[in-house]
């Protein structure tokens, strides 16, 4: 424990450099990084853009994230419990966005978003036009990210938010769905100070375009200059009796949504609500999130991965029943349990507290994740996530305290620490991690 403490210490006394304000056009109010205003802001809204302005804008962010986790537990002879040191991890340049948008009219608005991937390559993240036909009736088509809870239309703006790590909702590991969708509908209807927002938005589905397949998410919430309250909710598809695939091939990672790459189809949903609260120079936030599945397993997928992903004994349980105690080599596609259902679910809160000095802006904050799913397996390779499948019940728990510091609005130094709790062979198991992100927004005007 007295490890952990120093480790947590540390973690929030790494000194910080004090820069100068050198961009005044990029300044956005004291207001708006003080607790007079929230935190949920966009990236536009943090370099001082103009989204009704008529000019043709560039602007974006880059980040660099550094790592290191210690004492994870592993399966060492005899079936005991060893501890190791996963090797220090640096990405120099671990997210680049370049964001182009533009009016071409009062009524229509267009952006583009080019990202860089994991591989180091270049892809279009967003590319969409918005239609607005009245204030509470707006249209939206391309690819966008999809209005679900607090972070999925911001969460790639690293130094916009609370935090290093995105909620277990959507992390890349093991998302709930899809981040992405093609068409929505939208709008926005105004009482006072009070504005009510909602969304409707579908797409081809998680595995590509399929008979009778109609994926629906919506979103529906209640805004006032201290308070954001809403539900969020998904189908993979309105008809029941129809299953998606994953988004990835078996063997080739883990999922970019909700269907694990072993299921031969799966229909599911994601439900839940969210809040956002500011009392002063607090912030609070918090979410709930339950998924229901109804899938079908692809017994040769399934039998790979017992053999080969190094699943453990209560996983190997649940795909194979009765015949769990066969020997490997003699098991057949007949042993697997191909039908199952099964619910993960997640929940966070993360707390913020804004200080504003002559040298910049201080956001101490702590923050709870908690995620649970009994189908997710440890190897990645196999679909796997490293957190909930690396436990032995499938529960993962992950408790954190960071700083923020902006020296101006367009720059945001990160540190936090974390300390993962699960129970693995047998045992309740703790072990920390230490991260650090530095992030640097612009812009650019275009006539």
């Amino acid at each position: 424990m007295k490890k952990i403490l120093l480790l947590f210490s540390t973690s929030i006394c790494i000194s910080l450099s004090t820069f100068a304000q050198t961009d005044t056009d990029s300044a956005i109010s004291s207001d708006t990084l003080t607790g007079n205003s929230l935190l949920d802001m966009s990236i536009e809204e943090l370099l001082g853009i103009d989204v009704v302005d008529k000019r043709f804008k560039l602007y974006g962010y880059i980040d660099t994230y550094a790592e290191k986790t210690f004492g994870v537990p592993t399966i060492v002879d005899d079936n005991k419990t060893g501890y190791t040191d996963v090797p220090f991890e640096w990405n120099p340049v671990r997210n680049f966005h370049l964001y182009g948008s533009g009016n071409l009219s009062n009524n229509i608005d267009v952006l583009i978003n080019i990202a860089r991937t994991t591989s180091d390559g270049l892809e279009i993240r967003n590319a969409w036009g918005n239609f607005k036909i009245k204030k509470y009736l707006q249209v939206k088509v391309g690819k966008m990210y999809r209005r679900f809870g607090l972070y999925n239309e911001r969460l790639d703006q690293i130094p916009t938010f609370i935090g290093i790590e995105p909620p277990e909702l959507f992390d890349v590991d093991h998302l709930f769905l899809t981040r992405t969708t093609n068409f929505m509908v939208h709008g926005a209807f105004n009482f006072g100070n009070k504005e009510l927002q909602y969304a409707l938005s579908s797409e081809n589905g998680e595995g590509g375009a399929a008979k009778n397949v109609i994926p629906v998410g919506w979103d529906l919430r209640l805004k006032t200059p201290t308070t954001i309250i809403g539900t969020s909710g998904f189908t993979s598809s309105i008809n029941a009796a129809n299953r998606t695939t994953s988004t990835v091939d078996f063997g080739k990672g883990s999922p970019r949504g909700g269907v694990l790459p072993w299921m031969q189809g799966d229909h599911y949903g994601v439900y839940g609500a969210f809040i956002e609260k500011g009392i002063g120079n607090l912030i609070i936030q918090a979410e709930y999130w339950a998924s229901p599945h109804k899938a079908i397993r692809n017994a040769d997928n399934v039998l790979t991965m017992v053999k080969e992903a190094g699943i453990n004994k209560n996983q190997r349980e649940r795909f194979l029943g009765a015949a769990a105690s066969k020997a490997d080599a003699d098991l057949t596609k007949e042993d697997v349990v191909t039908k199952v259902s099964y619910v993960s679910s997640t929940w966070y809160v993360r707390v913020g507290y804004n200080i504003n000095t002559k040298v910049g802006q201080f956001v101490p904050y702590i923050f709870a994740d908690w995620m649970t799913n009994p189908e997710v397996i440890n190897n990645k390779t196999y679909g796997g996530d490293e957190e909930s499948g690396f436990a032995d019940n499938g529960i993962f728990f992950k408790p954190s305290l960071g700083l923020v510091y902006r020296p101006i609005p367009s720059v945001a130094i990160k540190v936090d620490g974390s300390i993962h709790s699960q129970k693995f062979n047998g045992r309740n198991e703790l072990y920390p991690e230490l991260r650090m992100d530095f992030s640097f927004a612009f812009k650019q005007w275009l006539q």
